[in-house]
């Protein structure tokens, strides 16, 4: 018995080609312009079938949201990193959105119209505020003792389709979730993108590096595949 298909909504856009996202737990469809109806139906038929084998694979996986709480719909919750500092959150209501820190508490106050995406945001980005430079002072470390490239900054944000980045300007991108996992993914996550600073593929030659900084690595990588980042 085929999967049912996961919940679905159709965007038609002036774009030349059809393409799909998921969004939460909702398949968002964005349709290629000048389609007839016909073509319609074939795409959003084909573009449906391919993102439900995703969602599948997906929802095997552990989300890392540590503020799936608050999104749903509470006023509080704790953040527990694997470093043993306690981050806890408490919301009220404000004229706009902010933040203030004291102790390793967050007070959020969240205006009236801030969306649930917006707030879901803001919250990984006080997170990433907070760890910044014990992270940047990680990657500088890790980079003495292995690859040695020139960098020239570091950025911790979340990002909801990559765990890390390189620019071509030498700026490594982290992404705050990693925040939530065993330090071996952050220490892959960093050596990964400072091989890209000697190599911008995915080349054997690339793979190489990898391997010679972070011996091992490859378990890493696979396990690191079990999770998911949130989408919303």
């Amino acid at each position: 018995m085929a999967p049912l298909p996961p919940p679905h909504r159709i965007v038609r856009t002036k774009n030349k080609h059809s393409r799909a996202v998921l969004k939460g737990d909702t398949v968002i469809i964005r349709l290629a312009r000048n389609l007839s109806q016909t073509e319609e139906q074939e795409h959003i038929r084909d573009l449906l079938r391919r993102m439900t084998k995703i969602v599948l694979e997906e929802r095997t996986k552990v989300l890392v949201n540590p503020f799936r709480g608050i999104l749903q719909g509470e006023n509080a919750c704790t953040v527990r990193l694997p470093t043993r500092k306690t981050y806890r959150y408490a919301l009220v209501a404000g004229e706009k959105t902010r933040a203030s820190l004291r102790q390793n508490k967050w007070r959020i106050s969240v205006g009236p119209k801030t969306h649930r995406d917006a707030l879901h945001r803001f919250l990984w980005k006080t997170l990433a505020h907070a760890e910044r430079r014990r992270v940047t002072e990680l990657v500088e470390s890790i980079n003495r003792q292995t690859l040695r490239v020139r960098i020239r900054g570091v950025r911790l944000q979340f990002a909801s389709t990559q765990w890390g980045s390189c620019s071509s300007q030498g700026i490594i991108m982290v992404n705050a979730a990693l925040l939530l996992l065993p330090p071996r993914f952050l220490k892959y996550i960093i050596v990964h993108e400072l091989a890209h600073r000697l190599r911008a593929d995915h080349s054997p030659a690339f793979w190489k590096i990898v391997e010679q900084a972070m011996p091992g690595f490859d378990a890493v990588r696979k396990e690191l595949m079990e999770y998911r980042l949130p989408t919303s």
